[in-house]
């Protein structure tokens, strides 16, 4: 699925990431965490090519994706749901659903997916036609997945999609992760909430200063003494 071999990104003196080296493979959810600035959201951003690498290899599907231009890079599959949702806050739901339809593979499958997408996410199809801007920050969240599985993605990138979301729904977005995963539809998530991406992983990697510090099965990694003090104040 997808692998990632030495990536190093660097914007002017800083190194930002470097080094990395990880793996998804299908049926999984494999999780990133880290601090903030330890790398997690650029390396997202060097997987779609919104950013350069400087070095490294990214592979889908046995493919090198390493200098593919963004959109090529959502061709293929790769599918990225950003930090902070991006709507567009004065087009109807449906509307910012139906953008994430405009691969040309995509298209053709775009009321399939959308009936898929409004049986997974009901309050969606109940907000069909409200300005997505009027959503409350859940609904907003789950409207930007939902534009990611327009998109019939082989993988799903989420970037901080529990990001200023009340506990309750914090568990309703790592659900619908799972259920997600169970579509057949791998995912690879960056989160500050440490918890529940090891509860959730099939496999996580820990980030400090851009370079990979452990990894491991989640289970495994919720129950590491260094882990636990440095993150979870245990």
């Amino acid at each position: 699925m997808l692998r990632v071999r030495d990536l190093s990104v660097r914007f002017g003196d800083v190194q930002a990431v470097e080094q990395l080296s990880f793996d998804v493979g299908e049926k999984q959810i494999v999780g990133l965490v880290g601090s903030n600035g330890a790398g997690k959201t650029t390396t997202l951003s060097a997987i779609s090519a919104l950013v350069k690498n400087r070095s490294g290899r990214i592979e889908l599907d046995g493919k090198d994706i390493s200098r593919l231009p963004p959109h090529k890079v959502v061709e293929l599959g790769l599918i990225h749901v950003p930090e902070g949702r991006r709507l567009f806050p004065f087009m109807s739901v449906l509307e910012n659903l139906e953008i994430g339809a405009y691969g040309k593979a995509a298209r053709g499958r775009r009321r399939q997916q959308l009936e898929f997408i409004f049986d997974l996410l009901p309050r969606l199809a109940e907000r069909r036609d409200q300005l997505a801007g009027t959503l409350s920050g859940g609904e907003q969240q789950m409207c930007a997945i939902g534009r990611g599985l327009m998109s019939c993605p082989r993988l799903l990138m989420l970037d901080e999609p529990t990001l200023g979301l009340a506990p309750m729904l914090v568990e309703e977005v790592f659900r619908l992760v799972k259920v997600i995963r169970d579509q057949g539809v791998p995912i690879l998530i960056v989160e500050q909430q440490v918890v529940h991406v090891l509860e959730t992983a099939d496999y996580a990697y820990v980030l400090e200063s851009g370079r990979g510090a452990m990894h491991g099965l989640g289970a495994t990694l919720l129950r590491d003494d260094g882990l636990r003090r440095a993150y979870l104040g245990i």
